[in-house]
């Protein structure tokens, strides 16, 4: 081997050596570090603090010059909140209100309904919104008694502005469904019920690339009052729903689970509305209002064990735990549906409304310390209030079959949408 060969070789050696060096300090610029460990590693998370979460590769305090920690762990793990926040509490109002309008939707159709039974529509069927669809009397059985179903299935987004994990955004992608079967008897002017209703969400949280998984049911009471020219409704019911939650860890970029949480729910609804009919058309406003609370138990997000390659052994880290909560969704609602008698077999309406909204907004973790860009960081969505509008069809197939299909969307709700799609089936026994 020549002098000029071994003077290469030798360089060589000696950059791979001192890059290897280099490496037992944290680069300030990686996001998720320079050896993916977790945000809670055991030995140099985040939590830690201190020189831990120090913004370059040397902490300069007197008390520990020229030690050569910063961040280990990469700056998203220090300068982020929402990304480092459960899921859960990006979402769970958003939980709330698309379970009060789906559950409560159902029931409030079914009590107006048979309410308003009208004898100029066709087979003395009406309708009303009930906050998300159309719904039908259902008359003429034995005793008084109605059995029916009401199916729903709504997909919703949040497009608040979203660029990079070290700042706060509620943006997500969800959908839901719900099924509900019920039964109520008639007593005179009175009618009184119970409800049983299946709800299941899937909502996809950008921020921290997470998921929440919603699955569960409810049970119901309800009552109806015709006054005459006016109609009053209540409601109530009880259940639990089962929820998963996942998010990505900053550091070591394994996913952060959390399984088996068991949130109990309640919800109440009251309304109150009339029916007119001139000539073809039939009117229905009413005024309404449902409450819908969530409460999520505390909870521990579980965080996998690093597994990488670093100068030390500890790879292993820190579960977070996330603290109890409880998620509701208030909604006042003033509306009005449009129908037109065309014929026997089909009613065609259409339905607007203005929702008054108090919905718990997103919530993030603290940001462990100060980047530079805390003034361009965004607030949750505000959740003040929306328009929902839609219409759909009566179904009147024979003496012994009716249903609907209903078609509604929600607009003027900040960085919001929502299209809903909802029917149901009445049998005459």
């Amino acid at each position: 081997m020549n002098i000029f060969n071994k003077t290469m070789l030798l360089g060589v050696m000696l950059v791979s050596f001192l890059a290897y060096n280099m490496k037992a300090y944290a680069n300030p610029q990686a996001v998720n570090g320079d050896y993916g460990l977790s945000c809670t590693n055991d030995a140099y998370g985040a939590q830690q603090g201190g020189i831990y979460i120090s913004a370059g590769n040397f902490h300069t305090s007197e008390s520990a010059v020229g030690v050569g920690y910063g961040v280990y762990v990469g700056l998203d793990c220090v300068y982020s909140g929402a990304a480092r926040t459960n899921s859960s509490a990006i979402v769970g109002g958003e939980i709330a209100r698309a379970a009060a309008n789906a559950v409560i939707g159902a029931v409030s159709q079914r009590l107006s309904s048979a309410m308003h039974m009208n004898g100029d529509t066709a087979a003395n069927m009406s309708y009303s919104s009930g906050g998300s669809g159309i719904g039908m009397a259902a008359n003429h059985i034995v005793g008084g008694l109605s059995v029916w179903t009401n199916f729903s299935s709504s997909s919703f987004e949040n497009d608040k502005t979203y660029s990079g994990v070290r700042l706060d955004s509620n943006n997500f992608d969800a959908d839901a469904s719900a099924m509900t079967l019920g039964v109520d008897k008639t007593f005179g002017n009175v009618v009184v019920g119970l409800a049983y209703t299946g709800f299941d969400s899937d909502i996809d949280t950008t921020v921290n690339s997470g998921t929440v998984k919603t699955e569960g049911e409810t049970v119901g009471l309800y009552v109806g009052l015709n006054s005459g020219p006016l109609t009053i409704s209540a409601g109530a019911g009880t259940g639990e729903y089962e929820i998963e939650t996942t998010r990505k860890d900053l550091g070591s970029l394994k996913t952060i689970t959390a399984n088996s949480i068991t949130a109990d729910v309640t919800y109440y609804h009251l309304n109150l509305s009339g029916n007119l009919s001139r000539g073809r058309l039939s009117f229905t406003p009413r005024v309404a209002y449902r409450n819908f609370d969530l409460d999520l138990p505390q909870f521990t997000d579980i965080v996998p064990d690093d597994e990488n390659t670093i100068a030390t052994d500890t790879l292993t880290t820190t579960d977070v735990t996330v603290a109890g909560k409880t998620y509701s969704s208030d909604m006042t609602e003033a509306g009005l549906a449009i129908a037109l008698a065309t014929g026997k077999k089909l009613i065609p309406y259409v339905d607007i409304a203005y929702v008054n909204e108090d919905t718990t907004a997103a919530a993030y973790l603290t940001e462990r310390a100060t980047d530079g860009t805390t003034a361009a960081d965004l607030a949750a969505s505000a959740a003040d209030g929306y328009i929902s509008y839609g219409g759909g069809l009566i179904l009147n197939l024979s003496s012994k079959v009716n249903g609907y299909v209903s078609f509604a969307e929600t607009t003027n709700r900040e960085d919001f949408s929502e299209t809903t799609i909802s029917g149901s089936l009445k049998l005459k026994f």
